[in-house]
């Protein structure tokens, strides 16, 4: 499902010329990429794992970091991202796929945090990471489509910081996989 949600992303990336897609489909190629540890080395020691899971969260900090890169930029006025209107069946196929995406990774990371194996949880939270990357495109969809037909006064200016605080959650999901490498006891409890 990763790697078909990562064509569909920078495929559509392409054909709208857009870099917050460009961005967010980086989030998508990361998950698949933590799918592929995930797979290799489920059968692993715990050692193993716990090397595993540090590997995935340093992905983890390196896109977040990207990400709030991105926003820094957009924030403060260099707008490196093509304003498309995703209007029409593209805009609700792609808003309807990455809102199903990102309840999904919800549900998934709730039911992962009751897991005890180490890659399992990794993999959730970074489906999370990339699932917020994803919320921040269905924000300034909904955003768009106000302001195309109300004229709701600083709705921009907020949602400008929006994504600023997605990408803060980001950073702490992050910490709280390095927290949870460094407690995690490789000999069996």
């Amino acid at each position: 499902i990763s790697l078909i949600s990562f064509i569909y992303k920078i495929s559509l990336s392409f054909m709208t010329m857009s870099i917050v897609l460009m961005v967010a489909s980086v989030s998508t190629l990361l998950v698949f990429l933590c799918k592929l540890l995930f797979v290799r080395n489920v059968y692993d020691r715990r050692e193993q794992k716990k090397k595993v899971y540090f590997r995935m969260a340093l992905v983890a900090l390196l896109y977040s970091g990207i990400f709030i890169l991105f926003v820094v930029l957009k924030v403060n006025g260099i707008d490196i991202s093509n304003k498309n209107k995703y209007d029409g069946l593209v805009g609700i196929l792609l808003i309807g796929f990455m809102l199903l995406m990102f309840i999904l990774s919800v549900l998934g990371l709730r039911g992962a945090l009751e897991k005890t194996d180490i890659l399992v949880i990794g993999l959730k939270e970074m489906t999370f990471i990339s699932a917020l990357a994803d919320l921040v495109i269905i924000l300034e969809f909904v955003t768009r489509v106000i302001l195309k037909y109300y004229n709701v006064r600083y709705l921009e200016l907020v949602m400008s910081y929006v994504p600023l605080v997605i990408g803060g959650l980001m950073l702490v999901t992050t910490f709280i996989m390095f927290v949870r490498f460094f407690r995690y006891k490789v000999e069996k409890v």
